[in-house]
């Protein structure tokens, strides 16, 4: 096998390996586990009289908390965390 044949294998076993791993890591679980699960366990996303009942209103909390705590978080950054939570404790359908 010539040296062209092994950096074209390789190449696209490392394409992908590395879409494989884009695919399990979820950035919106990241940002929370390091930046908020400190203050908010998991239980404060499921209690009985949440006021969040919209994606809208899930999104402008974790917006208005990425200000409050000097995050200030990229809009990208605050709609993965908006979809991570919707997606293991809300459960919203709407559109943020």
């Amino acid at each position: 096998m010539n040296n062209l044949s092994k950096i074209i294998i390789l190449s696209g076993v490392i394409v992908y390996s590395s879409s494989l791993f884009a695919e399990e890591f979820d950035r919106g679980q990241a940002l929370y586990e390091n930046h908020c699960q400190f203050c908010h366990e998991s239980w404060v996303h499921s209690r009985p009289k949440s006021k969040i009942n919209s994606l809208s209103e899930l999104q402008r909390r974790v917006s208005g908390w990425s200000i409050h705590t000097g995050l200030n978080w990229s809009r990208e950054e605050i709609l993965d965390v908006t979809d991570y939570l919707s997606r293991n404790f809300y459960h919203l359908t709407d559109q943020p």
